[in-house]
């Protein structure tokens, strides 16, 4: 069922994407300011508390659900499960930025691709090159691509079902939102919720950056993830990074010694940095980013993502069998 799941949902995703204007997305903002404001007063077991109410109470909830629903039918299950995988899986809900840049640049467009880039990600794009933007393009993707997609499916396969795709999409979000720049949460609060989602993408990291050898450049991937992993501030955005820039043979990189950034938003180094500042970690080889990987990193990340769903399918047949 969790492979018909997936399936649908994202099937269903790519013919009627998700608005960010949607009800859910404003609930999903609403808790989370409902939980920061109440429960924030600035000490550790307040972070936790105000955690527990934005991610984790919801997350048991879908659970509740889920069983009941799987109690009376598995159609009502399964029309569960497609429910809250249309909510929080998908590449459409950031896929659009990705292919719009690609065409202006594609085109000889820089200024229509910095304008993109900023509306997605809020960034200075004035003096940025054509290489400049499509490095940063291609690190944003990779990143909102294990957020939107990979994480997700990880959380979602594992027996708690749609409730993992929840904590993990949610946990993602709150982080993300208490450690912005413009946030009023509470050092305990930001911390304890960093520190939650890194630990809930521990193992789906590692296994995106597996995937990304596998389907690419095998050898070059593992040995730039063992090597440059730790350019990013983020050890878990580190290792998917390094081992996708290794398996298109591309140089991507990070600011070192960077305090910790959020999850959504990896650091890098600028185009035509030949030479590290001093102090700082070195630069990854292979090549400048151009448009043109832009396809390739696309190829890469669908190509991962059909091994995991061939890997499902393979599970999902040998426990309808036995």
């Amino acid at each position: 069922m969790a492979f018909l799941s997936v399936l649908i949902a994202l099937l269903i995703e790519q013919l009627k994407p998700l608005g960010r204007g949607s009800a859910v997305y404003r609930l999903r903002q609403g808790l989370a300011d409902l939980a920061s404001r109440n429960f924030d007063a600035g000490q550790a077991r307040h972070g936790v508390a105000a955690w527990f109410i934005a991610v984790l109470l919801p997350s048991l909830l879908t659970l509740g659900v889920y069983l009941t629903a799987r109690h009376y039918s598995v159609l009502l299950a399964l029309a569960w499960n497609v429910a809250v995988l249309y909510f929080t899986l998908g590449f459409r809900q950031f896929s659009h930025y990705v292919t719009d840049i690609q065409d202006a640049l594609n085109h000889n467009d820089a200024a229509t691709a910095r304008s993109l880039l900023r509306q997605w990600k809020a960034l200075d794009t004035v003096d940025m090159s054509a290489s400049d933007i499509t490095q940063q393009t291609i690190e944003h993707a990779l990143v909102s691509v294990q957020r939107y997609v990979l994480g997700v499916f990880f959380w979602f396969i594992l027996p708690i079902g749609p409730a993992g795709a929840v904590l993990y999409r949610l946990s993602d979000f709150v982080a993300g939102k208490w450690n912005s720049a413009d946030s009023e949460a509470s050092p305990a609060l930001r911390g304890f919720a960093q520190k939650a989602f890194d630990l809930l993408d521990w193992v789906p990291a590692r296994l995106t950056a597996i995937g990304y050898a596998i389907v690419g450049n095998f050898e070059d991937a593992v040995d730039v993830w063992r090597s440059y992993a730790q350019l990013w501030p983020n050890r878990n955005t580190g290792v998917m990074l390094a081992s996708a820039a290794g398996a298109v043979g591309i140089r991507l990189g990070a600011t070192a010694g960077a305090a910790p950034l959020p999850p959504t938003e990896p650091g890098w180094l600028q185009e035509g940095d030949h030479e590290p500042p001093p102090g700082s970690l070195p630069q990854m080889p292979g090549a400048a980013p151009q448009p043109a990987h832009l396809r390739n990193v696309v190829g890469l990340v669908w190509r991962s993502v059909l091994l995991w769903m061939l890997l499902l399918a393979m599970l999902s047949v040998v426990s309808w069998v036995s």
